[in-house]
């Protein structure tokens, strides 16, 4: 009986170990499967580059610096609308396979190897493209190649979670995020930055230059421009009169102002230095890319004055519009200083020699003098809703802008901006302006315009 016994029990013993081994089996291959899963879940995560899902799956907190840091590297809100379109064509090429061969399953932990197939968009970022659809479509033919990255994970209350997300050799795959990209800029990419609605030909009468000596087109670009500073691009102006080459600028670096002053006068042109003002023609100011690409023009009507003008009002017609727009009590100023002056046009709203429209942002008048004349001026603007002479004799009871200032000095001569901000607000109607010697008070100049 007792070796029976002992026979019973060593039976039992057998078939326990058998069980407990033959559990341990199923344990192993439920892990295995669970971990295969996982990863491949992992996988299709980065492909899609959704940080909230992966830290979902890993064992992140979302407060952890890897979390906060994997979140702001797939977010969106530190890139343009370009880097967006960059990011999103790589990751329409990638692609994964779990590599079911390689999972290890040690207790609580456990490995396995995923390759990734994404483009070799490096390769791609040598050549120059000039639009961000051009880019994405050579993204997407692009030559591939290959990138193997080791999932870990970790056992945690039973189940499995990833456990590298977010580390230096998970974020391999994102190093697409990093990489730089500049698109090729085009002349018509330079012309559609310039402002064509401020950019004009200056000091102009009705868009005529009259006796003039100088040619000025001052050339506004958006604020856009000056993202273009880095580039170390550059254009320049050439200025022609009637087919004839005058001038060429040296270069402008793009986006170090939004203004460039295309300035031409008679000193600047070696064959015409004997000449008192330009000749009669067109002129026109070609903008250039350093490369010689014209991308943008302008012209202008250069005319000489009749020698022996005919007076208006009682008033020598020195200037275009004297006489009509405006005139000169103080004569000795006028013959002693003023080389120019006309009601000036800053943002292209002047509908006549005298006439603004409404839109119009400053009623102004120029005056340019000479380089001796330092004489400290008031202006006063008034407003009379009729030209009845009544109503304008009461205008000038009250000014409705006082103003002062010295000439100021620009690269093509010194002028007084008798400048009136309205922004757009002007009332229909007409505007007096009269300057006066800021100390005696005595008048210089009076002239009249008209809003509507």
């Amino acid at each position: 009986m007792r070796i029976q016994s002992l026979k019973k029990i060593a039976s039992v013993a057998m078939a326990g170990a058998l069980i407990l081994s033959t559990t341990g089996c199923l344990d192993f291959g439920r892990s295995k499967q669970e971990v295969l899963d996982l990863a491949d879940t992992i996988a299709s995560d980065m492909a899609s580059a959704d940080a909230a899902a992966l830290i979902k799956n890993s064992t992140l907190d979302k407060k952890d610096k890897n979390a906060q840091a994997l979140t702001e590297l797939l977010g969106g809100d530190i890139y343009d609308d370009d880097q967006k379109a960059f990011f999103k064509a790589v990751e329409g090429t990638i692609e994964y396979e779990v590599d079911e061969e390689s999972v290890e399953v040690n207790k609580d932990e456990a490995s396995v190897d995923v390759v990734f197939t994404i483009v070799d968009y490096a390769k791609v970022l040598e050549e120059e493209f000039t639009s961000i659809d051009e880019l994405t479509s050579a993204i997407k033919k692009g030559d591939t190649k290959e990138l193997t990255i080791t999932l870990q994970f970790a056992k945690v209350d039973k189940e499995w979670l990833a456990d590298n997300v977010g580390d230096k050799k998970f974020n391999k795959l994102y190093d697409y995020r990093s990489a730089t990209f500049q698109l090729a800029l085009t002349g018509e990419m330079i012309a559609d930055m310039i402002d064509t609605s401020t950019s004009d030909f200056w000091l102009t009468s009705g868009g005529v230059y009259y006796d003039t000596t100088f040619v000025e087109y001052d050339l506004y670009f958006n604020s856009e421009v000056y993202d273009y500073y880095d580039r170390g691009e550059y254009i320049y102006y050439e200025v022609w009169a009637d087919g004839t080459l005058l001038y060429i600028s040296s270069d402008y670096r793009l986006g170090e102002s939004t203004l460039i002053e295309c300035y031409v006068d008679l000193d600047m042109c070696s064959d015409m230095n004997k000449e008192e003002v330009f000749d009669e023609g067109y002129y026109t100011v070609e903008i250039y890319t350093q490369d010689g690409e014209m991308i943008y023009s302008a012209s202008v009507s250069v005319e000489k004055s009749d020698p022996t003008p005919t007076p208006s009002s009682g008033v020598p017609d020195a200037f275009p519009g004297e006489g009509d727009y405006f005139q000169f009590y103080d004569t000795a100023f006028r013959d002693k200083y003023v080389l120019y002056a006309e009601w000036f046009d800053y943002d292209g709203y002047m509908t006549g020699d005298a006439e603004y429209s409404t839109d119009t942002n400053i009623i102004a008048f120029s005056i340019q003098v000479s380089d001796d004349c330092n004489e400290y001026v008031e202006y006063n603007y008034y407003y009379s809703p009729t030209a009845e002479e009544s109503d304008l004799s009461a205008a000038l009871d009250s000014p409705v802008y006082t103003s002062s200032c010295y000439p100021s000095s620009y690269s093509n001569g010194n002028f007084y901006d008798l400048d009136y901000y309205v922004w757009g607000e002007a009332e229909p109607g007409y505007y007096i302006i009269i300057v006066n010697y800021a100390d005696s008070g005595d008048a210089i100049f009076l002239g009249l315009c008209e809003v509507r």
